[in-house]
């Protein structure tokens, strides 16, 4: 991994709201939507979806449409694992 990918990790995980998204993720059954998480996570829908972006942009999760909502899950990426490993330890 080069140093852009070690920056784009801890940058994920260093905001509790995004790391929670992740093991909330990690630890579904299935893809959620934005309102399953931001009411699991007891976060306004606004900033669940601005720390969802955060994490689609840098390829962490990607998403899907379903009508007028978008699902989410974790992307399978060698970033993904080390981070999941990372929160793991730390947590």
């Amino acid at each position: 991994m080069n140093e852009k990918q070690y920056q784009k990790i801890i940058k994920s995980i260093c905001n509790t709201n995004r790391k929670n998204i992740i093991l909330l993720l990690k630890n579904a059954k299935t893809e959620m939507c934005v309102n399953h998480i931001s009411k699991d996570l007891d976060m306004s829908q606004s900033l669940t979806s601005q720390q969802l972006k955060y994490l689609e942009v840098r390829d962490i999760i990607s998403g899907y449409r379903v009508g007028k909502t978008t699902c989410y899950k974790l992307c399978s990426n060698e970033s993904v694992t080390k981070i999941i490993k990372i929160i793991t330890i730390l947590n």
